[in-house]
């Protein structure tokens, strides 16, 4: 929740009387009775009276009101007699009210027209049953009379409360005179003590949803999150978030907060043009000066929403591995790749404790311990959670994805370790392919037939990923060098062929084809050539014509056509990078073989293997199946995969650095101009941002404003100075 600053007070005048001190509210009954005054005797009419002066001048304005409702003008020593009574009734001091009982002047009779009622008859301080009862007390005792008729005990014992602000002065000189130990809070007894305390302490500390950003823009985060980043990170379950969402969640569940949290990282990092561009539309700029501030202030809150007892949790939940994945995945975006590597380290290990991708078989020890075998039967007998069952299985294997392409770009991950499935350790079954609103807790219905669900390209993808996992087992247990020189091209050429069988079976959503590449050019599906804007809220007008939630709630298929656009990117750019993965290192080993001397005699000897040409043909056919795919998809349909899908394309693009002069002169001229259209696609992808088109702005300045907003030049700079990937290896 927000917070404001407390004003400070204006300082009091140098001169001029002080004001009289308010009349202190009577001690409680503990406290011992102050000590005795001796009251001055003062002069009212000629008459004097055991009055305090201080009494008189607080109490007279009650007193004189009382006297003039009488309907005869009292005389002035009955006056007196009446302003003592009423200044004793509220001090409330019982030898002061005996002295007036036998006051120096003679009382008055009263006058027929004046009543009890009319006198002032405030209480000093209520019991403290009649208090919590919200009746009126009559002070008789203790007890009284409501307490006596009960027969319940009158006490006096609550604390009393001052009325008004605190008094700052009167606060620090207390609590400098506090002793230190008794701020400690006590230490619990019992178990239950200790349980009431912890949840006590287990808040979110004040923290919910509009401590990430303002609500109105968070709410166009989060459908924007669902639409652009949710196709590649299939997780959280959005009929339940929502739900969870609307129901304020955010307020009592830490855990929520921060997977809340760690969504709008992740889609800041991966698409920042999204974040600008509600921002500005918001007139909310100022809020976050770069999009790495609001990476970092999302990071700061689900930390703090986790509190600082999470790794103390007895079981982890399929959202806190959600919640490490999204941070980690916004760490490596900002090229903070070891705060990238310890949260992907504690979504793998979550993922276990989860034992979402482990089937567990225990035959052997079912025997050997009694009781065992019936316990394992009875779990397994529980009822599936299906939600948490599936997004589990879509965070390992995102996991899986994630690992591979970390693998290629050359990052050390020992401490991942995720090795290839075996027999005693398989991976889990890859996740069902039916879209999120079919998915319920005790059930899973099919999907529609003649839709395709968002989870059959998110399948395809990994299909690609898994197609290394015998040369990541060979690396990881003897290195491909152990093998000999058949062997290695033998792993190395097995790979390259899975890889390009994995993306054969697309469904036409996801196809890219050079034949139709000009009908794919001009087609107006996508954002970028339909003129279509984040519109702020209108309501209660209709949105504008051009407004993309308007747009995606009137033809649904719109949106899921774009969605399929940043899957086709992502599974067509993760297929290129591997093929251009194992063809690099075919080249790469080939060459070191050739430059050692040791195998010199036999390399003249050797017949000319034709596999050697066919990877240099694949090497240029990989360059050209790039040019397809970044002709054949918008920009913006490109963005929402962030710094994945940049790196897949630089790591192709330096293929076409001709470092041993192996291409022929036309074909060098090709591949630099290859080259040049990558590079400057690139750029554009590195610094992408873009908002709704304004009258005062060009769409170039709109361009040049959010690209400085989204920049990482710095941490560019920083990353290359401690040595790029080979430099955060451990």
């Amino acid at each position: 929740m927000a917070s404001y600053p407390e004003s400070t007070g204006g300082a009091e005048p140098a001169s001029g009387p002080a004001p009289a001190p308010a009349p202190a509210s009577a001690p409680a009954s503990s406290q011992s009775p102050p000590p005795p005054q001796h009251h001055q005797l003062h002069e009212y009419d000629g008459l004097s009276s055991h009055i305090p002066a201080t009494t008189v001048a607080h109490h007279g304005l009650q007193v004189l009101q009382a006297a003039s409702a009488a309907q005869p003008t009292p005389d002035t020593a009955d006056l007196a007699q009446q302003y003592a009574q009423s200044a004793a009734m509220q001090m409330g001091d019982p030898q002061f009210a005996q002295s007036l009982a036998s006051p120096t002047v003679a009382p008055t009779p009263t006058t027929p027209g004046t009543s009890a009622s009319q006198r002032v008859t405030r209480l000093r301080r209520a019991c403290d049953m009649c208090s919590q009862r919200k009746v009126k007390c009559d002070e008789s005792g203790p007890p009284c009379k409501p307490c006596s008729d009960l027969q319940v005990e009158c006490t006096f014992n609550r604390a009393m409360k001052r009325r008004g602000p605190p008094n700052k002065h009167a606060e620090a000189a207390r609590a400098a005179k506090r002793p230190r130990n008794e701020d400690a809070s006590p230490v619990p007894q019992h178990a239950a003590e200790t349980l009431v305390s912890i949840a006590a302490h287990d808040s979110n500390g004040g923290l919910d949803a509009e401590s990430i950003a303002p609500w109105p823009i968070l709410e166009l985060l989060v459908d924007d999150f669902f639409t652009y980043i949710h196709p590649l990170m299939p997780f959280p379950h959005e009929p339940t978030f929502r739900a969870q969402l609307a129901s304020r969640m955010d307020k009592s569940s830490g855990e929520f907060l921060a997977l809340l949290a760690g969504m709008i990282g992740a889609l800041v990092a991966s698409f920042p043009r999204s974040a600008r561009s509600h921002l500005k539309a918001q007139h909310s700029t100022g809020l976050f000066p770069t999009a790495v501030s609001m990476i970092d202030h999302c990071r700061c809150v689900a930390l703090e929403a986790r509190g600082s007892r999470f790794m103390m949790k007895e079981e982890m939940s399929v959202d806190d591995a959600a919640t490490s994945y999204f941070l980690g995945i916004s760490a490596a975006h900002t090229l903070q790749f070891r705060l990238c590597k310890r949260f992907l380290t504690e979504t793998i290990t979550f993922c276990r404790e989860l034992s979402s991708h482990r089937q567990r078989s225990m035959p052997v020890v079912e025997g050997s311990i009694p009781g065992l075998a019936q316990a394992l039967h009875a779990a397994a007998a529980k009822p599936i959670n299906h939600v948490n069952d599936q997004i589990g299985k879509r965070i390992f294997w995102v996991m899986v994805a994630g690992v591979r392409s970390m693998t290629q770009l050359g990052v050390s991950i020992n401490e991942i370790p995720l090795p290839p499935p075996t027999s005693q350790e398989p991976y889990p079954e890859q996740p069902a392919e039916v879209d999120d609103e079919y998915i319920f807790p005790d059930r899973i219905l099919p999907q529609p037939e003649g839709t395709i669900s968002l989870i059959t390209g998110f399948n395809h993808n990994i299909r690609v990923y898994m197609t290394m996992n015998e040369l990541v087992g060979v690396d990881m247990c003897y290195g491909i060098s152990f093998f000999d020189w058949t062997a290695q091209k033998n792993i190395l050429t097995n790979g390259l062929n899975s890889a390009k069988q994995a993306a054969e079976d697309l469904p036409p959503e996801l196809q890219v084809r050079a034949d139709n590449l000009e009908k794919l050019q001009n087609h107006t599906m996508g954002l970028d050539d339909s003129g279509l804007e984040y519109c702020p809220p209108t309501f209660p007008t209709p949105q504008p014509a051009n407004d993309v939630r308007r747009i995606f709630a009137e033809e649904p298929m719109r949106r899921r056509h774009l969605q399929f656009e940043i899957q086709k990117a992502n599974i067509q750019m993760s297929q290129l990078a591997t093929r251009s993965y194992f063809v690099e290192r075919y080249l790469n080993l080939r060459d070191a073989r050739h430059a050692n001397p040791t195998f010199a005699e036999s390399v003249k000897t050797e017949v000319k293997d034709e596999r050697d040409d066919m990877m240099m043909n694949e090497r240029e056919v990989i360059v050209q199946n790039l040019v397809v795919v970044l002709a054949s998809i918008s920009q913006r349909n490109m963005e929402p995969n962030g710094c994945s899908l940049i790196n897949k394309i630089r790591q192709v693009a330096s293929t076409l650095l001709n470092k041993n002069g192996e291409r022929k002169e036309q074909t060098a001229a090709k591949a630099e101009e290859y080259l040049n259209g990558f590079l400057s696609i690139l750029m554009k992808l590195e610094k992408i941002g873009a908002a709704p088109r304004a009258d005062t702005m060009t769409p170039q300045d709109e361009e040049e404003e959010l690209r400085n907003w989204s920049s990482l030049k710095e941490y560019q700079q920083q990353f290359m100075s401690s040595g790029g990937y080979e430099g955060i290896g451990y």
